[in-house]
């Protein structure tokens, strides 16, 4: 995916998570902490069976950490019966955590299996001054495509 494609893919998220904020406050609130603002995350089909995994998170303010804690990613044949493929830990991947007040990241491509179908369960983290909160995203089923 090209440098161009991903900030497209980083504003499109922004501005879906603007609109969501706009027209659901009561689910905002629910979703929404001391820390964190909104977040959300996308599992994307790319050619030749990849699946682009992102992230967006904003925290409210500055934040010192900021962005993905853990990604559990689930693949089915059928779309019915889903299993974990594929675990990333922000341990392991430093790329998945940053800091400031925005977050917006293309994390990984995982190299699925043209027409299987895939999600991901998305943790989020924001903190400062050693507090945080951690809120959990599911993204939509996605088939991976030729």
């Amino acid at each position: 995916m090209t440098r161009s494609g991903k900030r497209t893919i980083c504003v499109v998220l922004v501005i879906v998570m603007g609109i969501g904020l706009l027209c659901a406050p009561a689910s905002a609130s629910t979703r929404s902490s001391e820390y964190l603002a909104s977040y959300s995350a996308s599992v994307l089909p790319d050619p030749d069976g990849r699946l682009v995994i992102s992230a967006s998170v904003n925290g409210r303010g500055t934040m010192t950490e900021l962005g993905v804690k853990t990604i559990f990613l689930y693949e089915s044949a059928d779309g019915k019966s889903f299993q974990q493929v594929k675990t990333y830990e922000s341990s392991q991947y430093p790329n998945m955590m940053g800091s400031g007040a925005f977050f917006c990241e293309d994390l990984f491509v995982y190299q699925g299996k043209v027409g299987y179908y895939y999600f991901a369960s998305v943790y989020v983290y924001a903190g400062k001054d050693g507090m945080g909160d951690t809120r959990n995203y599911t993204t939509t089923t996605v088939k991976a495509i030729a």
